[in-house]
């Protein structure tokens, strides 16, 4: 069959699309690139687009002279036409997949290949692609590219079955990349990496993805999952191959330790909502194929696949799967023959599919009651949901709701679950045996593994989150913390404390969990500073400084922000050399946007609409998306939308999803949200995922009545919601949880908080952020001598002159038996836009039509009526 067709071609970075770049002269030029994966073959090419129809590709293309063409297969010949243009000619595919076709044209002046390397006597060569600038940093993963590869042909014991396979590096791709037969494609920040200025962070990013995409040569390409449904079966395997190749290739950063914060506990707070889905599903919905690239295939994905090879045994783990992809090779396959294979493998002592179908065809996970009985020398494990795994020695498998162990532990110490984290449950103690686990970490934590330490945090936050329990013990276990140097448990911790701070929103207790937080991490802060550390000898500590001092300059620590102001007044002085680390530069462009002025952030901008440099450009975004202006943030996000924007089509959703995140900037962008629907939409609604990240960052702070009715009174409004369906229930569902949440425990925050010596809100008559100079009181009384002594009324009129000592769009005032009569005066180019009371703790917050400065001063003018009593507090009234 012979079809003669035409198609559009965009710059949507979907099926053949253009992509932009400025050359070495400033001239701006063009590029053909592919991405196919799921359904966007079907816009390049009429095709049967489904992954278990496989086909081999005879690739033609018809081309200009001066561009070169890069397809799956080899270059084979070339036929120069009558016109002078070129018919390029590349050797069959494989038998392949529609996502995995790949095509390049790109200009031969500006893009080139590094050498081939040939993978030892096996006649594979490898290389990496892209722009000719930036070649010189692909140096590194070219070395990783090459090793991977060795890695994999020797793990799975099945060679890579094509003659070449190049990574090439374009300016613009969504996502990290793409894993084409022969013809690997990613964007730039995925493969690039300085020696000699990048971060170790960087270098991890590089080794992890390129890892990824070479896993898929066996998950995905040669074998593929029979339809998107089972994606897990390609994404979920090549999140946990590329930690065992990175192990291989850098075995000092011990990368199954990272995996249970970077991949573990992820997944799990997604999965936790009542709204999680299975990680298998039989939907056939084109908008539901789509949402399958998310978390929970890819996280939770990997996650089973660790599990299982822990229970039984990495050796007849990986000789299972190796019989496996040899039975299904350029084939497609099913969970149910995944399980077959892994189950002759344990020579059927161990029922896979009984086991793990729970697992992949119902969402969610258990959580672990464990009771001890200290009488007796027996465990109480409780089974809250379905069958699950406990992680003993030797491995004990629970069947039932509820079983009792042996234990040799003895009543006077604590006990532990799930060592290293390899189960995916989350654990929940008696109190006594809890007390006993604190006193250990209050007295000398690294008695319990670091993993472990985490997964305390971790677990204990996310227990009362659905509240399995007290959250004022989770706030307890974290006081440990003040002695806490390791990564693992700090990344746990600090993710725990963000995750506090959505949950509370604009509640008046905010100030005073911030400083408790606060207190926590200043020992850790005056440990490292800013001062620049050596990543080769201690990466993780250096990775941990970017966490610990974006806290801490967040929190208002003036030490941190004047810091960070005066690095960048170094740079702003000296263009040519920048000299802050670059994995503090982005820190370092969020406190000058955010504490500067339109200064600060003009030079942000033009400095994004010349930076060439893919990693900068996502520095500068980050800044820019920090300040509290309310101006600048609405013009900002419309820059999002411009057809003459300097941001980069790759970076657009990204960046609008941080924007949409922050604190000062999330109410106006959640009107423009809604002002702009209709474009955004049409941009990202219909396919992909860009919409639903940026309707997830938006509505992530959302936590009272009046935000959950907005949101669902906007969803309700949308007649077709495309790719965005899922992700309105699931915000509407967390929304719910958090209203839910604070009307629970803010009470038990606050008593916490009043209990510890560290929370000063409940000392001070002003938070942090304001400084009272000068009080003008004017007292009128009204003595009701006759009628009744205990209630005569002041009444008065204040003016507070107050420093605000940092950005803030609100202030807080203590007050008890008083009414502030409205409008309320202020001098200072302000006005109050609306005021909230607390009664509980006597707080009168005062919130402004704008993000006041630090260092700005402003004068309240109060009039206010109150209570003389009989009681001889305050001002009081006395007879005789």
């Amino acid at each position: 069959m012979h079809i003669a067709y035409s198609a559009n071609i965009d710059r949507d970075l979907q099926g053949l699309y253009l992509s932009d770049y400025t050359d070495a002269n400033g001239v701006s030029r063009t590029l053909l690139v592919s991405h196919m994966e799921p359904t966007f073959a079907r816009t390049v090419l009429p095709c049967v687009d489904e992954p278990a129809r496989k086909a081999i590709f005879h690739i033609a293309v018809n081309h200009d002279p001066f561009y070169e063409v890069w397809a799956n297969g080899e270059f084979e010949h070339s036929d120069v036409l009558d016109d002078g243009r070129i018919t390029s000619y590349f050797t069959p595919t494989l038998n392949m997949s529609t996502f995995l076709l790949a095509l390049i044209v790109a200009p031969k002046s500006d893009f080139a290949c590094r050498p081939y390397r040939f993978i030892h006597s096996k006649n594979i060569k490898s290389r990496v692609c892209g722009r000719i600038g930036i070649l010189p940093q692909l140096i590194y993963a070219d070395e990783v590219a090459y090793q991977s590869l060795n890695f994999f042909n020797q793990y799975f014991d099945i060679d890579y079955a094509l003659p070449k396979i190049e990574h090439f590096a374009v300016p613009d791709f969504a996502g990290g990349g793409m894993e084409n037969y022969g013809l690997i494609i990613y964007s730039e920040t995925g493969l690039l990496f300085d020696e000699n200025k990048g971060s170790t962070l960087q270098q991890r990013r590089v080794t992890v993805l390129v890892a990824h995409e070479i896993a898929h040569q066996w998950f995905g390409n040669l074998v593929s999952p029979a339809w998107w449904g089972e994606l897990w079966l390609k994404e979920g395997f090549a999140n946990y191959m590329e930690t065992l190749a990175a192990d291989f290739i850098e075995p000092s950063w011990k990368q199954d330790d990272l995996f249970v914060i970077e991949q573990m506990f992820p997944f799990m707070e997604a999965d936790s909502l009542p709204t999680s889905r299975t990680i298998s599903i039989d939907s056939t919905s084109p908008n539901d194929i789509f949402l399958m690239f998310d978390t929970i295939t890819y996280r939770k994905g990997a996650a089973l696949i660790r599990m299982i090879n822990m229970f039984l045994g990495s050796e007849t783990f990986q000789h299972s799967i190796r019989n496996y992809l040899k039975a299904f090779s350029y084939n497609s396959a099913t969970q149910e023959d995944l399980w077959r294979y892994l189950t002759e493998a344990s020579n059927n002592t161990i029922d896979v599919e009984r086991i793990m179908n729970g697992w992949t065809r119902q969402a969610g996970y258990p959580v672990i009651d464990i009771n001890r009985i200290y009488t007796k020398k027996n465990q109480d494990l409780y089974q809250q949901t379905v069958n699950n795994l406990s992680n003993e020695s030797p491995v004990i498998w629970l069947n039932n709701t509820s079983t009792y162990l042996s234990i040799t532990t003895p009543d006077s110490d604590w006990m532990l679950a799930n060592p290293y984290y390899f189960g995916i449950y989350r654990v929940k103690y008696d109190q006594e045996n809890f007390r006993r686990i604190l006193n250990q970490l209050q007295k000398n934590h690294i008695h319990i593994p670091n993993i472990n330490r985490g997964a305390l945090i971790d677990d204990i936050f996310a227990l009362s989150r659905a509240f399995l329990t007290n959250v004022t013990d989770a706030y307890r276990l974290i006081s440990y913390l003040e002695n806490e140097r390791d990564f693992i448990p700090w990344t746990a911790a600090l993710s725990a404390m963000d995750q506090q701070e959505l949950l509370l929103g604009d509640h008046e207790i905010v100030p005073d969990v911030q400083r408790y937080f606060l207190r926590l991490i200043m020992p850790l802060y005056n440990s490292m500073g800013w001062t620049s550390i050596n990543q080769s000898t201690d990466w993780r500590l250096a990775f941990l400084q970017s966490k610990v001092l974006k806290s801490v300059c967040y929190y208002g620590y003036h030490e941190c922000i004047d810091t960070a102001k005066t690095m960048y007044r170094q740079w702003y002085s000296n263009l040519v050399q920048n000299p802050i680390p670059s994995s503090l530069r982005s820190i370092v462009c969020c406190i000058a946007a955010r504490e500067g002025s339109y200064e600060e952030f003009r030079f942000l901008w033009n400095r994004l609409g010349y930076e060439v440099e893919p990693l900068e450009a996502i520095n500068l975004l980050q800044g820019l998306a920090c300040t509290r202006d309310r101006s600048q943030i609405i013009w900002l996000l419309n820059q999002h939308l411009s057809n003459k924007s300097v941001i980069r089509e790759q970076y657009i959703v990204h960046s609008i999803y941080n924007i949409a995140g922050l604190r000062d900037s999330n109410q106006i962008t959640w009107i423009w949200i809604q002002e702009n629907w209709e474009q955004l939409f049409s941009k990202w609604g219909k396919t992909g995922s860009g919409l639903n990240r940026i309707v997830e960052s938006v509505t992530s702070r959302f936590v009272t009545v009046r935000q959950l009715n907005e949101l669902k009174a906007f969803a309700d409004s949308i007649i077709d919601k495309g790719s965005v369906y899922r992700q309105f229930q699931l915000s509407l569902d967390n929304i719910n949880a958090s209203v839910i949440w604070n009307r629970e425990n803010i009470g038990a925050i606050t008593s916490f908080l009043r209990s510890t010596n560290g929370s000063s809100a409940v000392n001070r008559c002003l938070p942090f952020m304001t400084i009272p100079l000068r009080y003008d009181v004017y007292v009128k009384f009204y003595l009701n001598m006759k009628e009744d002594i205990d209630r005569s009324v002041p009444d008065g009129q204040l003016s507070i002159h107050i420093n605000i000592t940092c950005a803030t769009d609100r202030i807080f005032l203590r007050k008890r038996s008083i009414i502030i009569r409205e409008p309320i005066g202020v001098i200072g180019e302000v006005v109050v836009n609306e005021t909230t009371d607390n009664r509980a703790n006597d707080f009168h917050t005062l919130i402004f039509n704008r993000i006041l400065p630090a260092n700005t001063q402003i004068i309240l003018k109060l009039n206010y009526f109150g209570q003389l009593k009989n009681d001889m507090r305050e001002f009081n009234i006395s007879s005789k």
